[in-house]
């Protein structure tokens, strides 16, 4: 008799797939998003301080922060930011040290949070996104010099080194963004839980 009732029962049909985004591989796109983040950090130390115009040099870490915290939400961009500008600081002599790990981390967290929106597979949003990021980071940066006590010009700063450096931020942020959309692939929020094996 129970060989009846199993013999019975119909097959399982799959399930729908319809529009449902696949994870990433873990190890693949972790690892691309940490190579690209040493890349980053390299080129900003060896390459980005002789690309200037005026006194301002293009962030490709904050740009790039950016742009992955869009393509993995902002669980990834507040790490990669956090771990970028860190790296940033013990490399060059700032005289501050979690300054920039800090402005970072926020930026890669506020721009993680548009993953979801259709806009992030467009070219617009990323980059002006990575153009706002870089504003914050720059008038952050100089207000909290400000805050230590270093005199300068507000206003020569803001026309030879903010404004430059965020124009060529921006600039840099459309192949960086083609690089990184060609190795990560759609936007999916990558959460804590995801990432254990």
């Amino acid at each position: 008799m129970a060989e009846q009732i199993t013999g019975d029962i119909p097959a399982a049909r799959p399930l729908p797939v319809g529009r449902i985004r696949s994870l990433p591989q873990r190890p693949a796109h972790i690892g691309r998003i940490v190579l690209l983040g040493v890349l980053a950090v390299l080129l900003q130390i060896t390459l980005m301080p002789y690309l200037t115009v005026a006194d301002g040099a293009p962030d490709i870490c904050i740009a790039l922060v950016v742009i992955v915290a869009v393509f993995r939400g902002p669980f990834v961009g507040a790490i990669l930011g956090f771990a970028c500008g860190l790296a940033v600081e013990l490399t060059t002599p700032v005289g501050t040290l979690g300054v920039l790990a800090l402005l970072y981390l926020a930026a890669g967290y506020w721009c993680g949070r548009f993953v979801d929106r259709p806009e992030a597979e467009s070219l617009g949003l990323p980059v002006a996104l990575a153009v706002a990021a870089c504003a914050f980071v720059q008038v952050g940066y100089a207000v909290f010099q400000l805050l230590l006590g270093t005199e300068f010009v507000v206003s020569a700063v803001a026309v030879q080194v903010i404004v430059p450096t965020i124009l060529l931020t921006g600039l840099l942020s459309f192949p960086l963004l083609l690089v990184v959309r060609r190795l990560l692939g759609a936007p999916v929020d990558v959460e804590p839980g995801m990432l254990h094996a």
